[in-house]
């Protein structure tokens, strides 16, 4: 384990290295040698959390359109994430069919739908410049993901080791978050990469905080924390897992993001009173890692500053639920962002404008149920809630007709009160499902979905304590 992690941050670091201190000659080089390297490795889950890495961000570093690679002369460089990706698309082609999916017809109309997208945008109108249409096929491309990621990640063992990986930069994530409040510079910054980061205020002079490092990271590491405790064997300890959980929490909170923390919260709370039943000595030592976490970051005084605004910009929404959308002028989103965008959809309603000039234009991750009417209309977000609603009920149909102790049945309920508030988070706080994505959201969508379809084919088999090597859903 250990030495997988070290491989891990070998390449980590080197990716730094090669992207911001060694002369840019090299980072072509290096980038064509790392992919290189991922394609003749067996070990998906390592290099997919690397490149998850780099298409979230770290401490500063691998920010959007910072690690990329000029490929054909004259059109935008291409991110390393695409290339990536497309990477795992040659290995899954060859890697055989991974059995039927329960959720596969569903999936295969959103694809069709997809390519009407497509249509629809060039008879509404799309440029017919290169770049252009070079910008929809990188904004369409990540998708493929749902392609590769079922073909390449067919074990529970691969799921295990990529949380594996992942966990610790839960650790990283927050550290990054002290350590920007306590010296009001990225710890990139730090390390001599002089960037200006928006958010990198100083707290003692009465301004708030508002940084977030590593978001898909914290995502995903907090649900894979609530799985493997509700997962009955012993992949990991207890103790570790509670702080996990509290790391990410706690980058939450301090970052005074009132979406995320909710949304996050809302997972929290549903996973302890529906499947979580600790005993009163686990209780104990969650409550007492909890306190010892917020008592150390209290005694740092300017995080106690923070810890005092992040909650002052909490109670704001008060102010939007007796009225003000503006929440005391803190959010712009229902007032002017919204607006905006739904005077455009309102032109074509039924289908959007697909990918179309105008979509480009009008386009606002910023709202993002918003954004997705205008980009695919009442049709297309009926049929993607369609497909949440559907995807997850027949996890709970599953887990509910499970025996008791299948290794199983909590676990995959974990699946089923964690959507809930990662939809809060889409709604509130930035886009993150849609007809098209960038690699770093389509890496933690189609993992999360994929992870799902495949626990529900495993469930058939006899219950073990852990997850069988292979499954295949009953004809």
């Amino acid at each position: 384990m250990y030495k997988r992690l070290f491989i891990l941050f070998l390449w980590l670091g080197a990716s730094i290295l090669a992207t911001y201190y060694a002369p840019a000659i090299f980072r072509p080089i290096f980038y064509v040698i790392m992919l290189g390297a991922y394609f003749r490795s067996k070990d998906e889950a390592l290099w997919l959390t690397l490149f998850f890495i780099v298409s979230d961000g770290f401490w500063g570093y691998f920010n959007a359109y910072e690690v990329v690679v000029s490929l054909i002369p004259g059109l935008p460089p291409i991110e390393v994430g695409h290339l990536y990706i497309l990477l795992t698309v040659i290995k899954a082609s060859k890697a055989g069919n991974p059995g039927r999916f329960f959720h596969d017809k569903i999936v295969a109309v959103m694809a069709v739908y997809l390519g009407f997208l497509i249509v629809q945008g060039y008879v509404l109108g799309l440029s017919p410049q290169i770049n252009i249409q070079f910008r929809m096929v990188k904004f369409i491309f990540p998708i493929m993901l749902f392609y590769s990621v079922p073909r390449l990640f067919r074990t529970g063992e691969q799921y295990r080791d990529l949380f594996m990986y992942m966990f610790p930069f839960a650790f990283f994530a927050l550290f990054a978050q002290v350590f920007t409040i306590v010296t009001h510079m990225s710890p990139s910054q730090y390390l001599g990469i002089y960037r200006d980061f928006w958010f990198t205020v100083d707290v003692s002079k009465g301004k708030t905080y508002r940084g977030f490092y590593s978001s898909g990271i914290v995502l995903m590491t907090f649900f894979g924390a609530l799985y493997y405790l509700a997962h009955r064997g012993k992949n990991f300890n207890f103790l570790y897992l509670v702080a996990i959980a509290g790391a990410d929490l706690m980058s939450v909170f301090l970052s005074a993001t009132r979406g995320w923390l909710i949304g996050l919260s809302l997972g929290l709370v549903l996973f302890l009173l529906f499947i979580f039943k600790p005993s009163g000595k686990r209780l104990a030592t969650m409550a007492g890692a909890t306190i010892v976490l917020i008592l150390g970051l209290l005694a740092i005084p300017v995080v106690g500053m923070q810890f005092t605004n992040a909650f002052k910009r909490m109670t704001t929404l008060e102010a939007l639920a007796s009225g003000d959308v503006t929440a005391h002028g803190t959010l712009e989103r229902l007032n002017k962002r919204s607006p905006r965008v739904m005077g455009k959809w309102i032109e074509t309603p039924l289908t959007g404008w697909g990918f179309s000039d105008e979509f480009f234009k009008y386009a606002d991750f910023h709202v993002a149920n918003q954004n997705i009417l205008l980009h695919s209309g009442i049709l297309g977000a009926i049929l993607m809630g369609m497909f949440f609603v559907y995807f997850h009920f027949v996890l709970f149909w599953r887990s509910t007709h499970l025996p008791r102790g299948h290794p199983l049945k909590e676990a995959i309920m974990v699946f089923v009160i964690f959507f809930p508030g990662w939809f809060f988070i889409h709604s509130t706080s930035g886009q993150h499902f849609g007809y098209y994505q960038e690699p770093g959201h389509a890496m933690t969508t189609s993992l999360y979905f994929s992870f799902g379809a495949l626990l529900y084919n495993f469930s058939f088999n006899p219950p073990s304590g852990q997850e069988p090597e292979s499954g295949r859903q009953p004809a």
